[in-house]
């Protein structure tokens, strides 16, 4: 099988089951929020930004080297376990040390014994990381994507259960460890690595001189992720920035699940690419329009109808949800496009590109946020991201053409044609609203509001984004053959 053949296999397969995974973790998580405490989001979303970080060391980039490299030997495996088991394990005593630290910065006494409790995620990461990278090297994907989809199911049974038990912020802590837990399990077991690990790394440094790289773009990546939360956390009570957590976590749904799912199949894709001689620039095009053809009518359409879905999904003691959830999608295809700009430059062997591209966004997004939240508080803050990062996009945007070496022009118009139908949709559906108002029942108004969309998307893509429209059907049409 082709390239081309195993990106739309993968990708059948991948796209089943995160569908149905997330079909089953969406009904979980929005019954979750309903049961559980803003307060309860506010402790998660500090203990995240903590964990978030340590998390970047974890693998140190290798998972990542050993998919990118053409060759390796057995020694190099064992260098790495050895190293991977080292560095794990100073990050949980690190995170054991400095969990009282945290708890002062934020002042909130009960994020200590959360932390103690989520360190036991980097003793599973060091067991997972190879297995996981020697599946995603092989494209083994709908290996890959059976697994997520059973450690899936299992975490929202769990925290479900534990939700519905009365154990507040603990239901989330759990159900988080039982998902990593089983996704490890699963992928060593059917990619076992029965290696004595080895704590020299002579023979392993290219591997680790790339890995770094990676890392620091992670760093970086991580810090620019994160700001919001760490600012908030500072200038916010616990119950805000839960509110801004649950927001956040509503908007990115689409981002969180379909991004990772294209920047998986991506990387292992554009490197098989380089290795037989091709240039990835067309393919990088073609997947940014077809992507962008997709994500842009919905995160513009989850900021049209963010006043319906809500108070219907999540009820009336979460409506301050409606303002953050209004704003915050619509920077998010933005943040798909920058990062799905990531594995065709780390392909490309530039991964310092990548750096680059996030500490711009940094330098541009983070005072903005902190002015935004210090001054105007929870709506400043999201307005600071709908002016700030779209601007730190072009300069990524710019740089990436240079390295693929594409026309920064027909790169930008392959997303402004489906951010024009977008737009278009979405002041479609607030004229609906204007006039209807409140004549209908919720439920009711968020079906006319997403009809509407879907017509408008569709007809004006007819005029301004044909070519995508073709490519996907062409895509259907592959998936339905494989």
């Amino acid at each position: 099988m082709n390239i081309t053949g195993k990106v739309v296999h993968s990708l059948k397969w991948m796209s089943l089951s995160k569908l149905l995974a997330q079909g089953i973790r969406w009904i979980v998580t929005f019954i979750v929020i309903r049961i559980l405490l803003p307060e309860d989001y506010g402790l998660m979303a500090m203990s995240d930004v903590v964990i978030s970080f340590f998390a970047l060391f974890a693998t140190a980039g290798l998972a990542s080297a050993l998919v990118q490299v053409k060759s390796f030997t057995q020694m190099q495996i064992r260098e790495l376990f050895g190293l991977l088991l080292s560095i794990n394990l100073v990050l949980a005593i690190a995170v054991f040390l400095i969990a009282p630290q945290a708890a002062a910065f934020y002042h909130e006494d009960r994020l200590v014994p959360v932390l103690h409790a989520l360190l036991v995620g980097f003793l599973i990461t060091a067991i997972e990381t190879l297995p996981s990278a020697l599946l995603n090297r092989e494209m083994r994907f709908k290996a890959l994507s059976l697994i997520d989809l059973g450690a899936a199911v299992t975490s929202a049974i769990v925290t479900l259960t534990l939700a519905l038990s009365g154990v507040g912020v603990w239901s989330l802590v759990i159900g988080y460890l039982s998902e990593m837990t089983l996704r490890a399990v699963l992928k060593f077991s059917l990619q076992p690595v029965r290696v004595w690990p080895k704590f020299s790394f002579r023979e392993s440094l290219p591997l680790l001189q790339f890995g770094g790289t990676m890392t620091l773009g992670s760093m970086v990546w991580f810090a620019f992720v994160n700001t919001d939360m760490v600012i908030g956390g500072r200038l916010w009570s616990t119950e805000t920035l839960g509110i801004y957590a649950v927001a956040m976590q509503i908007s990115q749904i689409p981002l969180s699940k379909l991004t990772p799912m294209l920047k998986q199949v991506a990387f292992p894709a554009y490197s098989n690419l380089l290795h037989k001689g091709d240039e990835i620039g067309p393919y990088f095009i073609k997947a940014s329009g077809l992507s962008m053809f997709m994500t842009f009518p919905v995160f513009f359409g989850m900021a049209s109808t963010a006043n319906a879905y809500v108070p219907l999904l999540l009820g009336e003691k979460w409506l301050a949800v409606i303002l953050p959830a209004t704003l915050i999608p619509l920077t998010l295809p933005f943040r798909v496009a920058q990062e799905l700009i990531d594995p065709a430059m780390q392909a490309r062997g530039y991964p310092r590109g990548v750096v680059i591209n996030w500490a711009f966004a940094l330098l541009i997004t983070g005072p903005s946020l902190y002015i935004g939240a210090r001054f105007w508080g929870l709506e400043g803050l999201c307005w600071a991201w709908v002016i700030s990062f779209p601007l730190a996009f072009l300069f990524s945007a710019s740089k990436a053409c240079r390295v693929l070496d594409v026309s920064m022009g027909e790169y930008l118009s392959t997303l402004a044609r489906p951010l024009a139908c977008a737009s278009i949709m979405y002041v479609t559906i607030l004229v609906e609203r204007y006039f209807t108002g409140d004549l209908m029942p919720l439920a009711a108004q968020l079906a006319m509001q997403i009809i509407t969309g879907v017509i408008v998307y569709l007809t004006a893509s007819r005029f301004l984004c044909s070519n995508e429209m073709r490519h996907l059907l062409d895509l259907v049409k592959n998936v339905r053959s494989q």
